[in-house]
């Protein structure tokens, strides 16, 4: 029998992670969703966009389903590769 203390030990979590930057940007190009080779996602949104609370978050929530889609592939990629 595997004592309480034990056990706490020998759990495997995870940290998940969020972080939103929203910044000026001279660019002309709106709405188009790039991945950056950083790894993270980004789009332009016009001024007018920018200073709407509803279409500054539908910005907001498309960068970020696609970046929590390519998290969780990445996770699970290497789930995967850990299970016998």
């Amino acid at each position: 029998m595997v004592r309480n203390d034990i056990k706490k030990e020998m759990r495997i979590g995870y940290n998940v992670k969020v972080s939103v930057e929203i910044t000026e940007s001279d660019a002309f190009e709106f709405g188009n969703l790039v991945k950056k080779e950083e790894g993270c996602f980004e789009m332009n949104i016009s001024e007018e966009d920018g200073i709407s609370i509803d279409k500054c978050e539908k910005a907001l929530l498309r960068t970020n389903h696609a970046a929590i889609r390519d998290a969780i592939s990445k996770h699970l990629t290497e789930v995967s590769k850990k299970k016998p």
